[in-house]
């Protein structure tokens, strides 16, 4: 495992993984040139491709969900999928679910969440952050920004 791999948490003070990843993106979005985000399931990513065409009024954030095509997919800034698809050679890899994305290999840059708003999944958290920091890895948490 590389161990040049940035790895952060993020905070969410609310209950709602789909609205922070847009916002997250609608931050970064200019600065990354392409992203993976890891999506527990085909709803949350209709929901986060539906988020994104509405998240900010005047710009749109270039993104699609993975689908068969590779030339299509890697044209996507932004790719939304249920499984690590390599076709936009994403640096970023976004984790929207609660595991640990099965293989985070060949990406610099990692973001995981903290569920602020509930405990069970707040412990969640912290095992994925220990077990990144077995892995080698320096996971870093960026909490409230006061």
């Amino acid at each position: 495992m590389s161990s040049d791999m940035q790895v952060h948490f993020e905070l969410l003070e609310t209950a709602d993984r789909v609205e922070g990843i847009a916002r997250l993106l609608l931050r970064r979005g200019r600065l990354t040139p392409s992203v993976l985000v890891l999506c527990p399931d085909d709803g949350f990513a209709a929901q986060l491709d539906e988020r994104l065409w509405t998240i900010h009024p005047e710009s749109f954030l270039a993104h699609a969900i993975a689908g068969s095509d590779p030339v299509h997919n890697a044209r996507q800034p932004i790719l939304l999928s249920t499984s690590i698809v390599r076709d936009n050679q994403a640096t970023v890899l976004i984790n929207g679910g609660l595991e640990l994305p099965p293989d985070i290999s060949g990406f610099s840059h990692l973001v995981d969440f903290v569920d602020g708003w509930d405990e069970g999944l707040k412990q969640a958290a912290r095992e994925r952050f220990r077990t990144y920091r077995q892995m080698g890895l320096e996971p870093e948490y960026l909490g409230r920004k006061s």
